[in-house]
């Protein structure tokens, strides 16, 4: 996908969002689902071909952010439709599946698991400052609302404590005291961040650093994270081995490359890889790369590849 067309696209407005981790969605009564995000653009996707994104990325490289500043300040509003995939517990079995629901590089079959229309993602405004709105940002798959938890993928558990850890060293312990980071009447449902440098609030006023406790505490137990057995395929990494050394671990990328792809497109997918890995200094790494794309399609990347002189 990577080397495709759809990575080089034509600026921020014409991209879909495919969100590649797994969340659970969790009722009052603890019971849970796993989901995925997608965010579907309203004005549909647009992409670059090489040439294309080199020629612009040279006239104006900064053509995505004014092409998405300058819609915003016409009054255009920029709109993506908000769906998600939904997965009952029992059925994230790879043996089932034939893939591993939880890594990040397989998709759910629409299929199986049909996406629902649940709301939108609108941009209407501009950034008044640029270091204040934009800067001191820290977006973390860590800042959950009541009713959405993480789920056993590996990389969003690490994301979820590295992005955090990387942003109190950028911004400072307290960064959630800035506007952008603490949305107009926004809660916190279980505060356990107390003192640091630049703490202005009431840092939690007469309330203890620890739960529970047996006086007055801010700790609302609905909101703590969901139970589930630490078992099988549910919690376990198990399915995270899976697939290894299995043949299956290419179906998805033929499938993207035969049933979705036009010819054109597999022909510049063939054109990006082969001059990118040109530059790479180990024969050992171009050839094992290359064993790796033919097994998506034998026939079509020997002749492409190596008709691009790599």
């Amino acid at each position: 996908m990577f080397f495709s067309d759809h990575g080089t696209p034509v600026g921020w407005r014409f991209e879909h969002g495919y969100g590649c981790h797994t969340f659970k969605w969790v009722n009052k009564e603890g019971k849970f689902v796993y989901i995925k995000y997608h965010f579907i653009a309203k004005h549909g996707q647009k992409q670059f071909t090489e040439e294309e994104a080199i020629r612009i990325s040279g006239e104006d490289p900064d053509y995505s952010k004014r092409d998405l500043w300058d819609a915003i300040e016409n009054g255009e509003e920029i709109e993506w439709t908000a769906k998600v995939q939904v997965m009952e517990p029992d059925k994230a079995d790879p043996d089932k599946l034939g893939f591993d629901p939880f890594d990040v590089t397989k998709v759910w079959p629409r299929d199986q698991f049909p996406m629902h229309e649940f709301g939108r993602l609108v941009l209407n405004k501009n950034p008044e400052n640029f270091h204040r709105d934009v800067e001191q940002a820290a977006f973390s798959p860590g800042s959950m609302v009541p009713g959405i938890e993480d789920s056993p993928d590996p990389l969003l558990q690490f994301r979820m404590f590295f992005y955090r850890d990387a942003q109190y060293h950028r911004i400072g312990i307290n960064l959630h005291q800035i506007p952008v980071n603490c949305p107009f009447m926004a809660n916190s449902f279980s505060p356990l961040n107390f003192d640091g440098q630049m703490r202005v609030d009431a840092n939690h006023a007469g309330n203890k650093q620890y739960t529970p406790n047996s006086f007055a505490h801010k700790f609302r137990p609905d909101t703590a994270e969901a139970p589930y057995a630490v078992s099988d395929n549910i919690v376990s990494r198990k399915s995270h081995y899976w697939h290894e050394g299995k043949k299956s671990e290419y179906e998805q990328a033929t499938a993207l490359w035969s049933r979705v792809m036009t010819e054109q497109q597999r022909k510049n997918t063939c054109s990006n890889t082969a001059k990118l890995l040109r530059f790479v200094k180990y024969d050992m790494i171009q050839v094992s790369k290359f064993q790796r794309l033919r097994r998506t399609n034998l026939t079509f990347f020997t002749e492409e590849i190596s008709g691009s002189n790599l």
